[in-house]
């Protein structure tokens, strides 16, 4: 949901992983690095926002090491991951239910296309 919401197409959709589209993507439609730094910091540190107790998988940590990178010529990585990680938590604040919705869903063991989630969720980032 936060990859949605951030402009950022999604794949696929389950338990353990999100497949998203790659970057490039984003550049060619005129996205900023700095923008697409924090659509990807925030679609990585969400789950962590919303369940604490949990630590980031290795797709997130991944996408957040992308995002660090695309960010570098900013601030440094403890300032970025400071304001990443504020941007993460108001998302999962300002989506709650939707986000508790999506884990209902994927509880059941359920893999879903992007296409899917946006047609339960709404045009999120569109």
């Amino acid at each position: 949901m936060a990859a949605l919401d951030h402009g950022i197409g999604v794949l696929y959709v389950n338990r353990s992983e999100v497949g998203l589209q790659s970057p490039g993507d984003l550049l060619e439609r005129g996205r900023h690095h700095g923008a697409i730094a924090i659509a990807y910091a925030i679609t990585a540190l969400a789950g962590h926002a919303a369940a604490p107790e949990t630590g980031l998988s290795a797709s997130d940590e991944l996408l957040l090491e992308h995002a660090f990178f695309l960010g570098s010529w900013s601030d440094p990585r403890a300032a970025m991951l400071s304001a990443f990680s504020t941007l993460a938590e108001d998302f999962v604040i300002g989506h709650r239910e939707q986000i508790e919705n999506l884990a209902t869903i994927l509880d059941l063991g359920r893999t879903m296309s992007g296409s899917e989630v946006v047609e339960i969720f709404g045009c999120m980032g569109q």
